[in-house]
């Protein structure tokens, strides 16, 4: 969203010089020393095993580091609630103590969880929920200093209500209709994933799904998600954005699997049809034939629009796994390697040939939306990681750490391009999307961490063979456990504390029966079971301060 209301961003010379300041400074070491453990110090050991994340990149390494703590860490700020981040590090871009639920409130939740701060996402979903409306409706902005007045651009404005929130886009076409919902799920889902704390869920549930079935509201009978533009505005999108079919097909998927965890198989069953309804539209009439990929969005008038090239509304179709094995088959040799994503060598572009937009695809003159994006960088890297591209998924990181790098760790909201071959860096320069999803893709598509809602723990990395060859690890913390993993070719060893057993599911290259494992807990021999793909052993409850030791290993040939 261009978030032009309220105050002005902050552009690069407004950067608070606190950032550069020795305690600032200070810190930061300290946290790139915790996260290259030995490769920053020269130690080796069990001390050095709790690092974060643990990997041959440096340069990635240290992003991540930057990432954190520079930016996603720096934008909590308890001074304005508990619970309260601005999207911006310097906690004054896009507004002071304004929020963003849509996508931005995503993005942090998911990356701040992975940093530990269960209970500030907690406070902040409270905060988000309060604002829900009786159809169950979710304010795309919070803007409490301009509550009932208007917010906007120029003669371009959209009333705010009484409680601050903007629910209707001040773009003409109302852009992002279809947005509020699947965020609001995504937070819900990934918070019980990481807590398991089924009476939060309990409790939220009722509200979960008045958004899924606000969202419901949005699909026609045939199964096409009215909205607009998903995340972008310029290009508005009207009236069907690609991108919002498969989202939405993937809230329904997550608000169905919530409901049966506590049970409810008719509401699951009911979300599940709607998912259904969803991906058939869209892999039986987005899909253009003759070009052998997806319509970017349709137009009331103008039908399927597929002129601009590959777009994500692709990479969403693979990455969220709704396109057809068919389709997947020939729509991924075409992406895999498409250098026009990268605009100027930047991740990810929204289309592969953004000068053949028109202006009749614009409802206001600016184009700010035809630039390189965190989010699309997001759904490319989950699409590579769902297709195994473990090449394609290190070179977005280390491209976007290299950018990173150049501008003090600091990343900017757009980088649009310049029509000879580079970028224009657009938006505030301390904006917290591609240092968030640095995070999440780290985590989620490079180290393959996923927190099943059955508990179990699985770790399923998409890195190449000279990374398995070296070695590489993380340690995980949550409910009150931790988990170090050190993972390479022939083996994976690491530590377990928890007061309670836990599933462990992990990959280790060219394992195809049990046979071929060996596995010890505490040096004793123990059970495993290999279940698609992954080896699941089951670890023991432990007491405070005495983790327990284990090693899976793959048999020597013989």
């Amino acid at each position: 969203m261009k978030k032009t209301w309220g105050e002005k961003p902050a552009d690069q010379k407004d950067v608070p010089k606190v950032v550069r300041l020795g305690k600032r400074s200070l810190l930061l070491i300290a946290f790139i020393i915790a996260v290259l453990g030995p490769v920053a110090t020269g130690k080796a050991g069990r001390e050095s095993q709790e690092s974060p994340v643990r990997f041959p990149d440096r340069e990635v390494a240290r992003a991540y580091a930057e990432a954190a703590q520079r930016n996603v860490l720096a934008a909590v700020n308890p001074k304005v609630f508990f619970g309260y981040w601005s999207v911006c590090a310097d906690g004054q871009g896009f507004g002071y103590g304004y929020t963003y639920p849509s996508l931005d409130g995503h993005q942090m939740t998911d990356a701040l969880l992975w940093l530990g701060q269960v209970d500030v996402v907690k406070a902040n979903w409270d905060y988000v929920r309060s604002f829900q409306r009786a159809d169950g409706s979710l304010p795309i902005a919070i803007l409490p200093n301009l509550a009932g007045k208007q917010a906007g651009e120029n003669d371009h404005l959209a009333p705010v209500a009484g409680n601050g929130g903007l629910y209707a886009h001040w773009i003409p076409g109302n852009p992002l209709q279809a947005l509020a919902d699947p965020t609001y799920i995504q937070n819900a889902d990934d918070i019980f994933r990481m807590t398991l704390d089924r009476k939060w869920l309990e409790a939220q549930l009722p509200s979960v799904n008045l958004s899924a079935d606000h969202l419901a509201s949005l699909v026609t009978e045939d199964g096409r998600v009215k909205g607009a533009g998903y995340y972008i505005e310029m290009p508005a999108r009207i009236e069907s954005d690609g991108v919002a079919q498969c989202h939405a097909v993937d809230a329904f998927r997550r608000v169905a699997a919530l409901n049966r965890v506590i049970g409810d198989e008719v509401e699951a069953r009911r979300y599940e049809g709607l998912a259904g309804r969803v991906r058939t539209f869209f892999v039986t009439r987005f899909w253009i034939g003759e070009k052998q990929q997806f319509a970017e969005y349709w137009h009331p008038q103008r039908g399927f629009i597929s002129n601009h090239g590959l777009t994500d509304t692709d990479w969403a179709a693979i990455a969220l796994d709704v396109a057809t094995p068919q389709q997947r088959a020939v729509l991924w040799p075409k992406l895999k390697d498409e250098k026009g994503f990268q605009y100027g060598g930047m991740p990810t572009g929204i289309s592969t040939r953004p000068e053949t937009y028109e202006d009749w695809e614009f409802t206001h003159p600016r184009r700010h939306d035809l630039a390189a994006m965190g989010r699309v960088w997001y759904i490319e890297a989950q699409a590579r990681a769902r297709m195994g591209d473990a090449g394609g998924l290190l070179r977005g990181l280390t491209r976007v750490a290299e950018v990173g790098r150049a501008n003090d760790f600091y990343w900017r909201e757009r980088y649009q391009p310049d029509g000879k071959g580079g970028v224009i860096a657009a938006g505030p320069n301390t904006y917290c999307e591609y240092p968030a999803n640095m995070i999440r893709i780290i985590r989620r598509f490079l180290l393959g961490v996923e927190m099943r809602l059955d508990g179990s723990v699985v770790l399923s990395p998409t890195v190449t063979g000279d990374w398995w060859l070296e070695g590489f690890g993380q340690t995980l913390r949550w409910r009150g456990r931790s988990l170090q993993c050190t993972m390479k070719a022939d083996r994976i060893t690491g530590t377990y504390e928890g007061d309670e057993p836990q599933t462990l599911g992990v990959l280790l290259p060219g394992v195809t029966a049990e046979a071929m494992i060996e596995a010890t807990i505490l040096l004793r021999a123990a059970k495993t079971k290999l279940e698609q793909g992954l080896i699941f052993i089951v670890l023991p409850a432990t007491r405070p301060g005495e983790p327990c030791d284990f090693e899976i290993v793959r048999r020597a040939d013989k």
